[in-house]
């Protein structure tokens, strides 16, 4: 099936609020309330009628990915011991994991010091 263009309209509440919210997010840290956030905005999508692969590649889904993906500092290494200890999970046996900090970017003030 060739990749299709569709259109999101920021004119509905439900795109403009949930555009916003993804671009507030961006600066957040607490990883339960940015998937919180998320899923109450996938939620009204899907109920506004954006569903399927239209919700999966809508701009909204992919800026909160983006931000997990950027806030669990991922790499394909990363990912491979994120399964690697799952199965170890699943299996009943301990795993251990790596906890990196979350990366401080600096602002303006903290950069001219």
């Amino acid at each position: 099936m060739p990749n299709r263009i569709i259109s999101a309209n920021g004119a509905e509440t439900v795109q403009r609020t949930a555009a916003a919210e993804a671009n507030t997010i961006q600066d957040a840290c607490n990883l339960v309330a940015i998937v919180g956030v998320f899923h109450r905005h996938l939620l009204a999508l899907q109920r506004s009628g954006t569903c399927g692969d239209e919700l999966i590649n809508h701009p909204v889904s992919i800026a909160f990915a983006s931000k997990l993906n950027s806030l669990c500092q991922m790499s394909p290494e990363r990912e491979s011991e994120a399964f690697d200890a799952l199965n170890r999970l699943q299996r009943g046996e301990v795993a251990e994991y790596e906890v990196l900090p979350i990366k401080q970017i600096p602002t303006n003030h903290e950069e001219t010091k």
